[in-house]
């Protein structure tokens, strides 16, 4: 039974214990691991540009807890910098930052669930411009547009006409339907479907709701609940322990794992440089086997066989967010795209089909606009990849045009994996808290201050 209780975080999820049909997750790591240490002290010297981060010297919005950063040169070459400094846990009686301390990764989890997703788009499971409403079970269609199908290369690419309503998520309890279809629970008025101004596949505005469809689209075409098809065919084959909402998670990684900060209760929150770290998310973490899915909208207790799951709600496991992954993990997913699809002798994705990810399907078009540029932060996008451009907003660093990957930002946490498929070069970075709320950290790009200088370093490692 997969027996499910209210969570004492706050955080509208709930505690879960896994079926026992979960796959084992092996411990091996790929041969092409880094020799480099995992653990890393939490001071610095005084001269180690890192040794700002963790102390905003010069400027207290830039302090961060900690931060987990990889980069390296080649898919099949060892690491060209890795470093952990700061805390996982803040506080006295803390814990120090690793390579591989898991935490919530925010939107990188979409990349990762696209390549899940991609996997069996290559067997001719679905076609990416096929109507998705018959593997749904329910019609999906913007109220609006309803002669245009909604396809999985919108919703890959944000293009779909979907939003996040105002009653975001949908919890467990209820089905993803309920959103999506005039009459349901949870329709808000058709508020889950942009106006009438912006027409689906020309239209650009990034929705997390988009993946809760690529999630229960692999649910119905595998049967199988997505964090466990994902650790079948994507995270075990790469050695990797990580999971959505720590699913998988073994408990010696989860003894590692880290906090997520701010220096205020939410982003709106006011905020104070000499106060202490308020942790938003993961503290503490559930034991392992435990999971964490969506709350039910009610908040009750809930018990669900894993024979009862029928793929009705996709964002019960948060693909759109909730990895719990390291940066040694990220690290391999980076390496797996640099790789054209695979991991030392690990294939995954065909070459073709990891080139067709990177390829824009959307790019803004400033004359127009066709669509919603994240505040100038996405100016391109492709099948659940972002596209740097280099043209401003989405400036992470000097000459990143080309390069491709996904940025993450939720409670507090900043995070990015990019690649450069062109030259194999590839660099991720996880920073698990910001002072100061996000706009404040913006100067010269649509990235935050703390990423800039991170990538920077990264970029020329």
């Amino acid at each position: 039974m997969l027996r499910i209780v209210p969570s004492p975080d706050g955080e509208g999820t709930v505690y879960a214990s896994p079926s026992p049909e979960a796959p084992s997750v092996i411990s091996r790591r790929t041969l092409l691991a880094t020799g480099a240490a995992v653990a890393a002290a939490p001071a610095f010297a005084q001269d180690d540009p890192f040794s700002r981060l963790q102390t905003g010297t010069g400027d207290p919005k830039r302090a961060v807890p900690g931060y987990a950063t990889i980069a390296f040169r080649k898919p099949d070459e060892t690491a060209s910098f890795a470093k952990a400094g700061g805390y996982a846990i803040a506080g006295p009686t803390g814990r120090i930052m690793r390579l591989d301390s898991p935490m919530r990764i925010a939107s990188i989890s979409k990349l990762v669930a696209a390549i899940g997703f991609m996997s069996l788009q290559e067997q001719g499971r679905v076609g990416l411009d096929e109507d998705v409403s018959e593997l749904l079970r329910f019609p999906l269609r913007h109220p609006l547009f309803p002669e245009v199908p909604i396809t999985p290369r919108m919703l890959l690419s944000h293009t779909s006409g979907l939003r996040d309503g105002p009653s975001y998520p949908v919890g467990l309890g209820r089905k993803l339907a309920d959103a999506l279809t005039p009459g349901g629970k949870q329709w808000d008025n058709g508020a889950w479907f942009g106006p009438a101004s912006e027409r689906p596949d020309e239209w650009f505005a990034y929705a997390n709701v988009n993946f809760a469809v690529i999630a229960e689209l692999i649910e119905r075409m595998t049967g199988e609940r997505f964090d466990l098809f994902m650790a079948r065919r994507v995270f075990k084959p790469l050695g990797l322990e990580c999971g959505y909402n720590w699913s998988g998670v073994p408990q010696r990684l989860r003894n590692y794992a880290a906090a997520i900060y701010r220096k205020a209760p939410d982003e709106d929150g006011p905020w104070d440089a000499k106060g202490p770290w308020q942790p938003q998310l993961d503290a503490p973490v559930p034991a392992a086997p435990e999971i964490l899915v969506t709350r039910s909208p009610e908040g009750e207790t809930l018990r669900l066989a894993p024979d009862e799951y029928d793929g009705g709600n996709g964002f019960v496991f948060s693909p759109q967010g909730g990895l719990r992954a390291s940066a040694r993990d990220l690290e391999v997913i980076a390496r797996l795209l640099a790789g054209g699809g695979q991991v030392d002798t690990i294939r995954i994705l065909k070459p073709e089909t990891a080139a067709l990810m990177a390829q824009p399907v959307w790019r803004y078009d400033r004359s127009k606009p066709n669509g919603d540029a994240y505040g100038g932060l996405i100016l391109s996008y492709g099948l659940g990849c972002q596209i740097l451009t280099d043209g401003g907003g989405d400036s992470l660093f000097p000459g990143c045009a080309g390069w491709i990957g996904h940025a993450g930002d939720a409670y507090g946490l900043v995070s990015g994996l990019w690649v450069q498929p062109s030259t194999g070069r590839g660099m991720t970075y996880l920073v698990n808290g910001t002072a100061a709320p996000l706009a404040e950290l913006r100067e010269r790009s649509k990235f935050t201050v703390v990423e800039e200088q991170i990538a920077g370093v990264l970029a020329t490692a």
